[in-house]
């Protein structure tokens, strides 16, 4: 479980480091760019992708109840995008990955601010992108209920469909997942 004494390094809008270091807490309430990652998991190929997705716990600080991509999380301060998203998979979906397993897709600019739990949260991120090239077996996953309520497979097609129509039970960005699929594409073509 999280903790608004989590210490994140703020980045300019290049990415870099600045030098800066920011508690969670501060970071959501003054809006400072900070960094975070966002683990695609796809199993198939031939006749389309099913997408692993989370559903965020009742109790997260953004978002809470929504589906999202199968593992998101903040860089923690000294920590780069690649060595977050190691961690973050086993934290949160008990998968340990090695480094060469994650392929980075892209990097994107997010700026949000939002009201959750009646407090204001002001997401001002830049968000590393990365597919995972590897198995997933149902039964060795375990994620954390403090962090996830549910993992389910969902349909590609209709995971696009539902976060492009402005489904209210997803919070996935939609140029975010049609990349995603796009590459996962490419790469199983290669």
């Amino acid at each position: 479980m999280y903790s608004d004494e989590e210490l994140f390094d703020i980045r300019d809008e290049n990415g870099v480091c600045t030098g800066e270091t920011m508690p969670r807490g501060e970071v959501h309430k003054t809006g400072a760019l900070h960094g975070s990652v966002h683990i695609w998991v796809l199993r198939g190929r031939f006749h389309g992708f099913e997408v692993l997705v989370q559903k965020r716990a009742d109790n997260k600080d953004s978002f809470p109840g929504c589906f999202d991509a199968a593992v998101t999380g903040h860089i923690d301060s000294g920590e780069d995008p690649l060595g977050a998203a190691v961690r973050e998979m086993g934290e949160e979906i008990g998968v340990y990955a090695k480094p060469a397993a994650l392929i980075p897709l892209m990097r994107r600019r997010v700026s949000e601010d939002n009201e959750f739990h009646g407090k204001r949260f002001i997401n001002n991120e830049i968000t590393w992108v990365f597919l995972y090239r590897g198995e997933v077996a149902d039964a060795t996953m375990k994620f954390e209920r403090d962090e996830i309520s549910e993992l389910r497979w969902a349909d590609g097609k209709s995971l696009v469909k539902a976060v492009k129509s402005g489904d209210p039970a997803y919070c996935i960005d939609y140029s975010e997942l049609k990349e995603v699929l796009r590459c996962a594409k490419s790469i199983t073509k290669s």
